[in-house]
């Protein structure tokens, strides 16, 4: 995984249960396992 970016928060996809750090400012956010844009802040 890259190094920490603290602009970068946690996402969990509601769809594959993957949990991913991800910008909050890009949208949309998408899961980078299976590509749903069905992810939630966690």
């Amino acid at each position: 995984m890259d190094d920490y970016d603290p602009n970068k928060v946690y996402f969990r996809c509601n769809t594959c249960d993957f949990l991913f750090m991800e910008d909050p400012e890009r949208f949309p956010v998408m899961c980078p396992q299976c590509g749903s844009e069905n992810v939630s802040r966690s």
